[in-house]
C-alpha cells in the first residue's frame, strides 16, 4: 500500500476495525516504516474489495524472515468469487522474493476462514495457530 491506497485502506478496515484513531495510526506506520511490513489490497473492477496487513518479523527458529498475516478481509460483495484466494496467492509470490521462509497467522473458529486457509496448503501448528511453508 502506497499513500494513494490508504484511503481504500481505511476504508476496508473500518468495516471491521472499532478504533478509527489506531487503525489511521497503524496505516501511517506501514507507509512510514514499510521494513515493519504492509498492507496488500486487492481491486475488482476498480474497487478494493479485500485487503490483508503483513507484519515481518525475525525467527530464531527458522533462521529468517516470518510474515504474519492480520486482518484478512473480502468485502460482503465480493466474497465466493476467489478474491481472498488470489489475494493470498499474490501475496505470496511477493513474499518470496523478500526470502520470508513462512508465512502465519491465527486461526479461528470461523469454517470458511479455516477451509481457506486449508485450501491454500496451510497446515495447523496448534489450536490458534496455522501456517504456510515457503521454501
Amino acid at each position: 500500500m502506497a499513500s494513494a491506497e490508504r484511503f481504500d485502506a481505511f476504508t476496508l478496515m473500518s468495516s471491521f476495525r472499532s478504533d478509527q484513531a489506531a487503525l489511521g495510526d497503524a496505516l501511517a506506520l506501514f507507509i512510514d516504516r514499510p521494513d515493519y511490513g504492509f498492507v496488500w489490497l486487492a481491486y475488482d473492477d476498480g474497487r478494493a474489495a479485500a485487503c490483508v496487513s503483513v507484519g515481518l518479523g525475525i525467527s530464531t527458529q527458522g533462521g529468517g524472515l516470518v510474515a504474519t498475516l492480520h486482518d484478512l478481509w473480502v468485502a460482503p460483495a465480493h466474497r465466493r468469487r476467489g478474491v481472498g484466494s488470489a489475494l493470498v496467492a499474490t501475496l505470496r509470490g511477493r513474499l518470496l522474493p523478500l526470502d520470508v521462509l513462512r508465512i502465519e497467522t491465527t486461526s479461528t473458529d470461523d469454517p470458511a476462514s479455516r477451509a481457506l486457509f486449508a485450501r491454500l496448503g496451510f497446515v495447523e501448528r496448534s489450536a490458534i495457530a496455522v501456517s504456510l511453508d515457503l521454501r
